[in-house]
C-alpha cells in the first residue's frame, strides 16, 4: 500500500499488463485523460487542462513483468461522493484490457465524507459480549429449500453452542419455502429466545439484498424484529446502497458479502480484492467483510487473504477497523489453525462443514472453544 500523497488529491495505482516502458507511459497518459477530461488535447483551454487532467506521478517496472502507474486526481474532479470517487478511480478505464486498480490513497476530505463502520471490530465485540479481545465466530443458516421453522431450529442450535453471529446464507432471499418477512421473524424470535435461555448475545444478520424499492421495508422489519444487523451484497445492490444503510438512522451493523464482486487474485483487470473489500467496502460502512479464504473451495492464496485483513484493520482516517470474515468452504476442523494465522482480530465464518456433521451442536461448540483458545493472554496483549 502506498504511503505518500499530495494534499487534496486522490492517488490511484494501476497495474498495467504491457511489455515496455513506452507502452506503459502511453497507457498511463490515456488513463489520466479518460478518467478526467475525456476529450483530445486541444479541445479545452490549457488552464482547464492543467487544473483537471489526471497527473501521471510515477511508472515503475515490476519484477514479474508489467508496470505500476501512479496517477493522481484533483479533488475538484473526484468530489467526495463515494460513487464519483470510484468512477474517477476506475470508471471508463474498467473497459480497458490489462489495467487493474491495485491501490487508492484518499484525501482527508473524502475520508471524512464517508461513513465507515458504525460499530467496527471493537463495537461488534461489545455487541456480542466477546471479552478479552478474542476472535469472533459466525455461522450461516442454509441451504435454500428449508422452511422458516427449519432455519429457526438451526439458528437455535447455533445460539446454544455460543456463536457470536448468525447470518442468512447469501442464497436465502425471498424464496417460497422461507419468504423474507416470515424467515426474519421466525429466526429472529428463535435467536432471541435462545439468547434468553442461555444468557448469550448472539447477533442475527438477515440478508436484505433485493429490490432497492423494498429495502426500506425490509430494514424496518429487521429493526422491529430486534436484529442487530443486516447482511448485504454490495456488488449486487451497489456500494452506495450499503453507504446509505450505514449513514441512515437505523442502528444496524452491516455484514458485506462478496458475491458478484468479480474480483480474483490473478486477474489482469478489475479492482484488487484487498482494495475492494478492505478499503472500499469498509469506507462504505461494512462492519464485517466476508471474503473467500485460502484452502476453501475457491482456493485464494493466503497472502491475498492476509492483504485483505491488513486493509480492514489498518488506520484509515477516523474510521474504525472492520472485522475480516474468511469463509467459503472452510472446514471447522481447521478453525484453530486459521485463527492462529490470522490473529484474534478476525471473525471466522463457517457454513456447510458444520451442517455435514452428525452432531452440529457439538461441532459448533468445538468451533467456539477454538476461538476461546485463541484469545490473547494478558501477557501477550
Amino acid at each position: 500500500m502506498t504511503s505518500l500523497q499530495e494534499p487534496g488529491r486522490l492517488v490511484a495505482t494501476y497495474r498495467l499488463q504491457c511489455p515496455t516502458s513506452e507502452a506503459a507511459a502511453e497507457i498511463s497518459r490515456a488513463i489520466a485523460r479518460e478518467q478526467t477530461l475525456e476529450v483530445p488535447r486541444g479541445v479545452v483551454a490549457d488552464e482547464l487542462e492543467a487544473r483537471l487532467l489526471g497527473q501521471v506521478d510515477d511508472i515503475s517496472g515490476l519484477p514479474e513483468g508489467g508496470f505500476d502507474a501512479t496517477i493522481s486526481y484533483a479533488l475538484e474532479v473526484t468530489g467526495t461522493d463515494l460513487l464519483q470517487v470510484v468512477n474517477v478511480a476506475y470508471g471508463n478505464v474498467s473497459l480497458m484490457n490489462g489495467v487493474r486498480l491495485v491501490d487508492l490513497i484518499l484525501p482527508a476530505e473524502v475520508l471524512d465524507a464517508l461513513p465507515g463502520p458504525r460499530y467496527g471490530l471493537d463495537g461488534l465485540r461489545e455487541m456480542v459480549g466477546a471479552e478479552g479481545g478474542r476472535p469472533l465466530i459466525s455461522v450461516a443458516i442454509k441451504p435454500m429449500g428449508r422452511t422458516c421453522e427449519e432455519l429457526a431450529d438451526l439458528a437455535t442450535t447455533f445460539v446454544r453452542a455460543g456463536v457470536d453471529a448468525i447470518k442468512d446464507d447469501h442464497g436465502l432471499v425471498d424464496q417460497s419455502p422461507a419468504p423474507f418477512l416470515d424467515r426474519v421473524s421466525a429466526v429472529g424470535a428463535a435467536v432471541a429466545e435462545a439468547n434468553a435461555e442461555t444468557g448469550g448475545r448472539t447477533a442475527y444478520f438477515p440478508n436484505v439484498t433485493g429490490p432497492v424499492d423494498r429495502l426500506g421495508e425490509r430494514l424496518d422489519h429487521v429493526v422491529a424484529v430486534g436484529c442487530a444487523g443486516v447482511m448485504v451484497c454490495p456488488s449486487l445492490m451497489g456500494l452506495d446502497v450499503m453507504r446509505s444503510i450505514a449513514s441512515g438512522p437505523r442502528p444496524l451493523a452491516i455484514m458485506a458479502h462478496p458475491t458478484h464482486s468479480q474480483v480474483g487474485p490473478d486477474r489482469g483487470e478489475g479492482i484488487a480484492p484487498d482494495l475492494l473489500y478492505g478499503t472500499l467496502y469498509r469506507l462504505a460502512g461494512a462492519d464485517i467483510v466476508v471474503y473467500v479464504n485460502a484452502g476453501g473451495r475457491f482456493s485464494w492464496p493466503v497472502e491475498q487473504c492476509e492483504a485483505i485483513n491488513a486493509r480492514l484493520r489498518a488506520p484509515l482516517g477516523r474510521h474504525r477497523s472492520a472485522a475480516p470474515a474468511p469463509a467459503g468452504g472452510v472446514d471447522d476442523a481447521d478453525a484453530g489453525a486459521w485463527l492462529e494465522r490470522y490473529g484474534p482480530d478476525t471473525m471466522l465464518l463457517i457454513g456447510g462443514s458444520l451442517l455435514a456433521q452428525d452432531d452440529p451442536l457439538g461441532a459448533t461448540r468445538r468451533l467456539v472453544e477454538a476461538a476461546l483458545a485463541a484469545t490473547p493472554s494478558p501477557a501477550r496483549s
